[in-house]
């Protein structure tokens, strides 16, 4: 079966914004002019320039194998009574640790924003709780975030004077005290070699996973999400790339991109000459007869044929790499 015309599972149409009523090939059709428009800019540029608009971008649903899995680790949560876990100390997080440890001693009010977030959620469900409300989390989970496009306006740029009296504002005496948990957490794990996150699990979490486990359905989950879907999400953050839904290609630079896979003969001649009639795959000299033109960011993923997105490759490169980017 084409991958575009494969069925679209419900999770993944409501995280993507497609209307339920929306014919499978029109749903193709909506999300490729999306999709492809532009690129994703962390391709081109090597960064996220969208920082903090990540997060208001969608997650996509997970597979159902994943889905199964969780349930089945809440359900082990529940009868032990027990949430987190105990485990060895590698050396990755051992070196992890020495160095949070470092700057949370010699720096902590760096950190103050992140802690106050914290203790602020914490808060925020307590408070839930206290108002009867019979899932706190999963009523803030559910709380309506902004439209994404609203991302599009510019955010207040604090001066550095500015920015300190906000976190000396937020570096209360309890900031102060999660601050010295945090360290004393990580100060016994090196020193027992072993990570305890084991804690009791409390009432409003107990009743939020007793919630979840009556009401799942496997069926509610895709056993697989499309690659033309998948290849959007952020590599680090797992959020659906802002760039799909903000991005505009009249506006992305002061002259039109040129797309579609037609490469003019001068653009050609500059990219020959920039590579050396070298294979920027496998690195062999190639002759007139050998050259091929790959285009680093595929077509099919909003890329270019413009001279920066082109390279020099021969026959077997260009066809092993198919339409995946070159990082």
């Amino acid at each position: 079966m084409n991958a575009k015309r494969q069925t679209l599972h419900p999770a993944i149409r409501s995280s993507l914004g497609i209307a339920e009523d929306l014919s499978d090939e029109d749903a193709w059709s909506f999300w490729a002019a999306r999709s492809t428009r532009v690129c994703k800019p962390c391709w081109e540029l090597k960064y996220c320039p969208y920082g903090p608009f990540v997060d208001q971008s969608p997650l996509l649903p997970p597979t159902r194998d994943g889905a199964v899995a969780h349930n089945e680790y809440l359900r082990e949560i529940l009868k032990s009574g027990v949430i987190g876990e105990r485990r060895p100390l590698d050396d990755e997080t051992r070196q992890s640790y020495h160095q949070w440890i470092q700057r949370l001693e010699d720096a902590p009010l760096m950190f103050a924003d992140f802690f106050a977030n914290e203790l602020r959620v914490n808060q925020m469900v307590r408070e839930c709780a206290d108002e009867g409300i019979e899932d706190p989390i999963k009523r803030l989970l559910t709380i309506p975030k902004p439209p994404i496009e609203w991302g599009q306006t510019a955010f207040p740029i604090e001066d550095k004077d500015e920015a300190l009296d906000r976190l000396k504002s937020e570096f209360t005496p309890e900031v102060q005290e999660a601050i010295k948990r945090r360290v004393g957490a990580m100060k016994q794990a090196l020193l027992t070699g072993f990570v305890d996150e084991r804690r009791p699990l409390d009432d409003v979490r107990r009743k939020h996973m007793e919630a979840m486990v009556e009401q799942f359905d496997e069926k509610d989950y895709p056993e697989t999400i499309p690659e033309e879907v998948l290849q959007t999400a952020c590599n680090v953050f797992g959020h659906v790339c802002p760039v799909v839904f903000v991005a505009e290609s009249v506006t992305e630079t002061s002259e039109p991109r040129r797309r579609g896979r037609y490469i003019p003969f001068n653009t050609k001649m500059r990219v020959v000459r920039r590579d050396n009639y070298t294979c920027q795959g496998c690195g062999r000299h190639l002759l007139d007869t050998d050259v091929e033109f790959d285009h680093v960011i595929p077509v099919s993923r909003g890329g270019s044929s413009e001279e920066h997105n082109i390279r020099l490759t021969c026959f077997d490169c260009n066809r092993s790499k198919s339409d995946q980017v070159v990082v």
